[in-house]
């Protein structure tokens, strides 16, 4: 079993509603030391990226980029371990965005779209609950395995716009039947809305990037849809950083648009990012996708 099913289990989430998030969060890091440890072949996969990337690999490195990967299945849970308000006054007691709501919403007054361009990245499972407790009007891009996991999703995103505390979070669905996905993204910026994007997967659209010395596929063919979208907006490389006291904040990075290449300089700002905290890279767990082995 994988460690996404593993940890997401009906009976681990069932066990974790009620309980505090530090309670939540022991539970799913004892669970996810001891998976690493049944699965030595998963830590030699982290330790082969990082060489590959040029990066350490000791001990004490694998230790934390295995920790920070059970820590995004952790956020990715929190909210249905308990009603709307346990979320909300989770994220007011923990995540510091006041300086980047600020920013989103002057873009906003301005009349402009904006593109929150992430990578997976720390507690990049907050970003959009986040913006929503502001009241930002913000889109997420989402491609879900299942159609039962979209139903589940849009279920819980209502639940907590019912309850006052967030505004509604709607998603744009890759692949759904029925549905243009380009033609949707484009018209959130259109409309002066927030979208939320990755940029770190390697899709069809995707363009060779440098990454710390090492060419590869990036991009998700953001840079078709602000060519596509044809209006006035403003783009973000955004990272919701994990903190050592186990809080979180919102760093925002301008990234002109305009520029010749907008999908190297989000790299940039991945790299810079890569330097200060690898561990909370997720891609690290992965197959990167390099251009050339």
């Amino acid at each position: 079993m994988s460690l996404s099913a593993y940890l997401q289990s009906p009976d681990n989430l069932a066990a974790s509603r009620g309980k505090e998030p530090s309670e939540v969060k022991a539970d799913f890091l004892r669970l996810g030391a001891a998976w690493f440890r049944d699965h030595p072949r998963e830590s030699e996969r982290i330790a082969r990226n990082l060489h590959n990337l040029g990066l350490t690999a000791d001990d004490e490195i694998l230790e934390r980029i295995r920790e920070h990967i059970v820590l995004h299945y952790y956020e990715k849970l929190l909210p249905l371990c308990g009603d709307p308000a346990y979320f909300h006054r989770f994220l007011s007691r923990n995540v510091d965005a006041d300086s980047a709501v600020e920013t989103l919403s002057q873009s906003i007054r301005n009349g402009k779209g904006v593109l929150l361009a992430v990578p997976h990245f720390g507690a990049v499972e907050f970003l959009a609950p986040v913006s929503a407790m502001h009241k930002l009007p913000i889109s997420a891009v989402l491609r879900f395995k299942t159609a039962e996991l979209s139903r589940l999703a849009h279920q819980q995103v209502r639940h907590m716009a019912e309850s006052g505390l967030f505004s509604e979070i709607k998603f744009v669905e890759i692949g759904k039947p029925g549905t243009n996905a380009a033609l949707d993204m484009a018209a959130v910026l259109r409309r002066g809305e927030i979208l939320l994007s990755v940029f770190d997967e390697k899709t069809e659209y995707s363009v060779p990037v440098q990454l710390l010395g090492r060419t590869v596929w990036g991009g998700a063919g953001l840079h078709k849809l602000l060519k596509f979208a044809g209006a006035s907006v403003d783009v973000y490389a955004a990272f919701m950083l994990r903190k050592e006291d186990v809080r979180y904040t919102l760093q925002l990075h301008p990234v002109d648009p305009q520029t010749d290449n907008p999908i190297q300089r989000l790299y940039n700002e991945l790299e810079r990012k890569l330097h200060e905290h690898p561990e909370q890279w997720y891609f690290l767990h992965e197959e990167i996708p390099f251009v050339e082995k």
